[in-house]
């Protein structure tokens, strides 16, 4: 099969894009996706890397949003519902359903199950069965007590879905776009938008990587930016004023991954906030926290702190009495939310809906933000956003098919027989059996090259992490993934970095690999595993 490859671009001005998005996470990402399937062509640049800052800050679930419902927006709920359908069906392999237990409910909390139910009246509007999701129902004594949640006096299972890794889910949106034609780029800074009179006509831009500058011309163009909308649109005298004054307070989240609690996803819901465990990769995914954030946007960084925060609300909070101490804590990453309204103190009240903001409203035509997208909308987000530029470019743009079209490399079978064939397959070519399962829901139909990569080196068969990921994954990524950094290797295309530290031995085995695929010298190498093994470890302070 052919490999689509992700190869960063450079822009000088010669062309004009229909579409210049300003932002890689998954807004940004869907709607190059969704804009190059409909006929249109895309720019698309981001200063950091692609799905980093508040993309990777995700608890990694595709959900409806059933707290949505205290609110009464049942359209949001709807839509997301609908999305959760559709993202199992284009990326099967990277969206699956997973079990949650909302504990020591009553009459409020099975209300809101039914309507979530009836809302989701379609979710089982798909061709394979392991995508299957059960109505909601209670748990009697014994089916708590096999769960192995003998603390909890009486609890609802109902289903949402889960990713393994939003990060390749959003790799999977940019691979998809380029395959159509998009030209991409990370590590690449707008410095400033220019305007011909009152129109944005693109943005001049900064390649981090060489130094360069750059020239990027497009009929329209997307802040895709999130929690740093506000700080593109202030960057260039002309579009201040659309700005408007900096948000008082952003949402800050943190994720700890843990030792393992439990086989099924425990919900805690509170006034303020709500926590979960949650099984992932071997380990317990436990988050978000929900803390108002005051400060620059580019200031904030995970602290120590706010981790043993995190501990203390949990030991106080969560309905099991776990006791959790910094000891079991493997791993932690946060960011910051992007949210359509701010909140003078109460930021979990915040709406989630995204919004689409066309800032001809206020004089400047051009130019469109795009506030408050999440993962489990994104599709659905970019194709209201293509259909409502699509007028602006004078029409001609094609209906979407996004929802129905799988994404690059996740088109498969029914997953359960995939997985068997996996495990066969990497069993052959010496690795854990439990190597197939992940590698076929991270490769999906790219599978079958990245085991014949596997095969030219013995290094990139030894395993990286406890469920058995190879570092042939490190390879794959700086061949064909626009790795411009270690870290982007091990944290945003591989699950290597994920789970902590990996240790000295797959620390320096990765950076030798991705040091002779990239052609970096041995004081570049060294400089980058340095930075590397701060990224995957604990922060201190």
């Amino acid at each position: 099969m052919s490999v689509t490859r992700i190869v960063r671009s450079s822009f000088e001005g010669a062309d004009e894009f229909d579409l210049l998005i300003i932002g890689g996470g998954i807004t940004g990402a869907a709607l190059a996706h969704e804009a190059t399937s409909r006929g249109l062509t895309v720019a698309l640049v981001e200063k950091g890397d692609f799905g980093a800052a508040t993309s990777a800050a995700t608890g990694k679930l595709i959900h409806g949003g059933l707290r949505y419902l205290k609110k009464l927006e049942v359209g949001l709920v709807r839509e997301s519902l609908a999305e959760r359908r559709n993202l199992m069906r284009i990326a099967p392999n990277l969206v699956s359903p997973i079990p949650i237990v909302l504990p020591e409910t009553g009459l409020v909390e099975v209300l809101g199950l039914t309507a979530y139910d009836v809302l989701s009246f379609d979710r089982n509007r798909l061709s394979d069965p392991s995508k299957r999701i059960p109505a909601h129902h209670r748990l009697h004594r014994s089916a708590l007590d096999e769960l192995g949640l003998d603390y909890v006096s009486k609890g609802i299972l109902y289903y949402d879905s889960m990713m393994l890794s939003p990060e390749r889910l959003t790799l999977a949106f940019l691979r998809t776009a380029v395959a159509a034609g998009a030209q991409v780029a990370n590590y690449v800074r707008v410095d400033r938008l220019v305007l011909d009179g009152q129109r944005v006509t693109g943005a001049e831009v900064t390649d981090l990587v060489s130094g360069n500058p750059g020239l990027i011309r497009a009929k329209v163009t997307v802040n895709a930016t999130g929690a740093w909308a506000h700080d593109l649109l202030s960057a260039t005298p002309a579009t201040q004023a659309l700005a408007g004054p900096p948000p008082k307070v952003r949402s800050e989240g943190i994720y700890l991954v843990t030792r393992k609690l439990s086989d099924v996803m425990v919900l805690t819901v509170g006034k303020h906030g709500h926590f979960s465990f949650a099984p992932w990769r071997g380990h317990s995914l436990v988050g978000p926290t929900e803390t108002p954030y005051h400060g620059p946007v580019d200031e904030w960084r995970l602290t120590r702190a706010a981790i043993e925060a995190f501990l203390a609300s949990i030991a106080a909070n969560n309905t099991a009495g776990v006791k959790l101490t910094i000891d079991d804590v493997v791993a932690a990453y946060g960011g910051l939310r992007p949210l359509t309204e701010s909140a003078e103190v109460d930021t979990y009240t915040a709406s989630r809906a995204s919004e689409l903001i066309d800032h001809s409203r206020q004089g400047v035509t051009g130019l469109v933000s795009a506030m408050g997208g999440k993962y489990t909308s994104s599709r659905a987000f970019a194709s209201r956003i293509v259909t409502a530029l699509g007028r602006q470019l004078g029409g001609g743009v094609r209906p979407s098919r996004t929802a129905v079209t799988p994404l690059d490399g996740c088109q498969l079978g029914e997953l359960p027989h995939e997985v068997e064939r996996a495990k066969t397959a990497v069993v052959a070519g010496g690795l854990a059996e439990s190597a197939g399962e992940v590698l076929v829901q991270l490769y999906g139909s790219q599978l079958p090259e990245v085991l014949k990569l596997m095969g030219t080196d013995d290094r990139l068969r030894l395993p990286g992490t406890p469920d058995g990921e190879p570092l042939a994954t490190v390879a794959w990524a700086a061949r064909n993934e626009a790795v411009v950094h270690l870290t982007d290797a091990l944290l945003r295309r591989t699950g290597i970095g994920q789970l902590g530290n990996p240790g000295p031995d797959v620390l320096d085995a990765a950076a030798d690999i991705v040091a002779v695929e990239l052609g970096w010298t041995a004081e570049r190498r060294n400089q980058e595993l340095e930075l590397a093994r701060r990224a995957v470890s604990l922060p201190e302070d």
